[in-house]
């Protein structure tokens, strides 16, 4: 499985999760089959892309995306491409995957999209 973190910086593990989904430039992402970290750079139509960001996670076999915040519109169409979205409070991608694996984190529904998505971004 692979789990999307949308972050600040390229610090894999240590990374900082970004506030909102859509305002992040890169991506931390595990692969638990091969306990692996890499950094996936945020090409959706926010930052010139072709592709919205969740199409642009989809097409990199993301699984499931565990974030601080996004839109209902975001998460509607996660739910539509079959990405699970789980909100945390973490500010640290290690703190994150952590509550993840332990079964803290609840999975996002339309109700928890933040009022910050009706604005242009």
């Amino acid at each position: 499985m692979k789990i999307a973190f949308p972050v600040m910086n390229n610090k894999e593990l240590e990374a900082t999760i970004a506030d909102h989904f859509g305002r992040a430039p890169l991506y931390t992402v595990v692969d638990t089959e091969t306990n692996s970290a890499s950094v996936l750079e945020n090409i959706g139509e926010h930052f010139g892309g072709k592709h919205s960001a969740p199409v642009t996670l989809q097409n990199s076999k993301i699984n499931v995306l565990i974030c601080r915040g996004l839109g209902r519109k975001a998460i509607n169409l996660f739910d539509e491409l079959g990405i699970g979205v789980f909100v945390t409070q973490s500010t640290i991608v290690k703190d994150a995957l952590e509550s993840y694996n332990k079964g803290e984190l609840t999975q996002a529904s339309e109700t928890d999209g933040c009022a910050e998505s009706k604005r242009k971004h």
